[in-house]
């Protein structure tokens, strides 16, 4: 089983290279915005389906990789909300222990997820529509948590200003995302290109949870580091900064551990 599943992700990898590859092409005449809007968007909500099988093939790897955010999270019993959760496998996982809400703008992953969930008696106050309207008001969550979507977001501080607005003070911000190694290392670099080629924007979230006052931390891990989680804490004080306000606090930590 293991060598079936190896050989398939050999088959998907060089899909992904070669739909980069193609996309790459298509880019030198039309904008990142354009390709989400009309490739990207109608794929991922059509083939919803098809989501969990595709990450069968690599052994489960991104959801593996998605799980590092649940190290970051309060203790149970706390408001959750998750941006863009798209099958609803770590969203699943989540409900059993918190009061879960979702936001995703894929129709198709939303009715997949709500599926998962009822098959496994949980529930979940879920939203189909955009990261940069959230439908709750500020301070709704003790965490917000977002994995392998960040970056594909074109405004990154529209999201992220939305996403720090309904954390409650004191609590935390939580990215996974893929992009650059602390390290400069080949290997990363080579995923990160790859991962901009197929439409994406590949950031370093630190700085933007900065501006906005929250205590950093970051943490690599995958394939050559080329995976990190950014987890902010957004102080429990009413002196906030924001954008063009200057920063109020500056991370305290900025952390690297290979796992």
């Amino acid at each position: 089983m293991r060598t079936l599943q190896w050989w398939l992700a050999v088959v998907l990898g060089s899909a992904i290279v070669a739909a980069g590859l193609l996309i790459w092409g298509i880019r030198r005449r039309v904008d990142r915005r354009t390709i989400q809007r009309r490739f990207w968007a109608p794929v991922y909500d059509r083939l919803a389906r098809l989501y969990d099988a595709v990450d069968w093939f690599t052994g489960n790897m991104t959801h593996r990789l998605r799980r590092r955010a649940l190290r970051y999270l309060p203790p149970a019993g706390g408001r959750v909300l998750e941006i863009g959760f798209g099958s609803g496998k770590l969203h699943t996982e989540m409900a059993r222990r918190y009061r879960m809400a979702g936001v995703e703008l894929a129709p198709g992953m939303a009715q997949l997820t709500r599926r998962r969930l009822a098959a496994h008696g949980l529930r979940s106050a879920l939203a189909v529509g955009s990261v940069y309207a959230l439908p709750w008001p500020g301070g709704s969550f003790d965490a917000v948590v977002s994995t392998f979507a960040f970056s594909a977001f074109p405004d990154a501080e529209g999201a992220l200003d939305e996403m720090v607005r309904v954390t409650r003070p004191g609590g935390q911000v939580i990215i996974v995302d893929a992009g650059e190694a602390s390290d400069g290392n080949w290997g990363a670099h080579v995923l990160a290109k790859a991962w901009t080629a197929l439409g994406d924007y590949v950031r370093d979230e630190v700085p933007l949870m900065e501006e906005r006052g929250l205590h950093v931390e970051r943490e690599e891990y995958g394939p050559w580091g080329c995976v990190h989680v950014v987890a902010g804490t957004r102080p429990v004080t009413s002196c906030t900064a924001g954008p063009g306000r200057g920063r109020v606090f500056r991370a305290e930590r900025h952390l690297k551990r290979n796992g």
